[in-house]
């Protein structure tokens, strides 16, 4: 869950006293300036970061760079395809909106009915459960020891259909009674994604293309790194700007983080979700109370509070951080994407300031 967004209410505009920079001479508004230096100026040596405004019917893209002179400069990046991680847990969400819609799927339906084999614990886990993060099923799977081929550097690569089908037979551990509580669950997700897919005898990456991405002509978004034109697509970097790996997620995992795409292309998406569609609608309504003005939907994060009805969910890879913010009533949203890894309360603090300075 991002508490930085509970930020949003109390936010205020800072004096600008800063001296004239190189990025002043890049990005016009001036605002838009002093919130980058103030949240990224730290951004490593040869990362970037992408970001697109959507306010007053209009899109607006801002590229960063921090070049080899370690001066933060603009650039065109809004074509630039980026790992977008865990963001792909609310495009999961439509997915089941849309099958709920067509009678494919039930909110009500239980993991046990998915699968032709006994599930002795969790079994009643519902998938409305899965998509909310109430099922009480860890982040993670408990047999990482049974994965061939495991790599600490790709950890959801070959997390196989076998494997799965070995945690849910004997080594699921509830870490709380399934529809009571939020416990936030890559795993989850990822069966959730898994078993949508398969009641439609396709991939994840299929679903999406079906459901999501061909209908709104994302065409730079996909789950797979191959499907990726290499000329956009950005090199992952740690906090230190070294080149890491970039990830891969096998069938049962890729519904919880797998997605690359661009600021162009999630602008789409955000403009999507402003309209009044019975299917993105499903997906942005309340599930589960998890207190203290947040809720959930399906595969969304909801923040309410003095007005605000707020969408949002953050995302990180092994070379990724990412955030991205919305508000249907305002209609106006904002995704940041970056190449840095471990950089989530940078993206996010820039996230919701540029928010912020929108809705002003």
């Amino acid at each position: 869950m991002v508490l930085s967004i509970c930020f949003i209410i109390t936010s205020c505009s800072k004096d600008d006293d800063s001296s004239p920079s190189e990025l002043s001479n890049d990005i016009e508004n001036q605002n838009y300036v002093r919130i980058i230096e103030e949240n990224i100026a730290n951004l490593p040596i040869n990362t970037q970061v992408a970001i697109a405004l959507v306010y007053n019917g209009t899109t607006e893209y801002i590229g960063i760079t921090n070049n080899n002179n370690n001066k933060l400069r603009g650039v065109n990046n809004a074509e630039s395809v980026f790992e977008i991680g865990s963001i792909t847990k609310a495009f999961t969400g439509i997915c089941f909106s849309k099958m709920i819609t067509t009678k494919e799927a039930l909110l009500s339906e239980t993991l046990q009915d998915q699968f032709n084999f006994l599930i002795p614990t969790g079994g009643s886990i519902t998938l409305e459960q899965l998509a909310n993060h109430t099922s009480g099923l860890p982040r993670l799977p408990t047999n990482i020891d049974e994965v061939v081929n495991f790599d600490i550097d790709n950890p959801y690569a070959n997390y196989s259909t076998e494997n799965l089908k070995s945690y849910l037979q004997t080594d699921v551990n509830l870490n709380s009674v399934s529809g009571t509580e939020y416990l936030y669950s890559n795993l989850g997700m990822g069966i959730l994604g898994y078993t949508l897919a398969q009641k439609r005898n396709t991939s994840y990456e299929g679903l999406l293309q079906d459901i999501i991405f061909n209908p709104l002509n994302m065409e730079n978004s996909t789950t797979l790194l191959d499907n990726v034109d290499t000329s956009k697509l950005v090199e992952p970097r740690d906090i230190n700007g070294n080149i890491v790996s970039h990830w891969d997620f096998s069938e049962t995992t890729s519904a919880g983080g797998s997605i690359k795409s661009s600021v162009t292309d999630m602008s789409k998406f955000i403009l999507k979700n402003f309209e009044d569609n019975t299917v993105f609608n499903l997906a942005q309504s309340e599930t589960f109370d998890i207190g203290n003005n947040f809720y959930m939907g399906l595969g969304w994060n909801i923040f309410k509070a003095d007005g605000y009805e707020l969408l949002n969910h953050n995302g990180g890879t092994g070379g990724f951080s990412s955030m991205l913010m919305l508000d249907k009533e305002t209609q106006t949203g904002v995704i940041v994407l970056s190449n840095v890894e471990d950089y989530n309360d940078a993206i996010e603090e820039l996230c919701n300031s540029l928010f912020v300075e929108i809705n002003e």
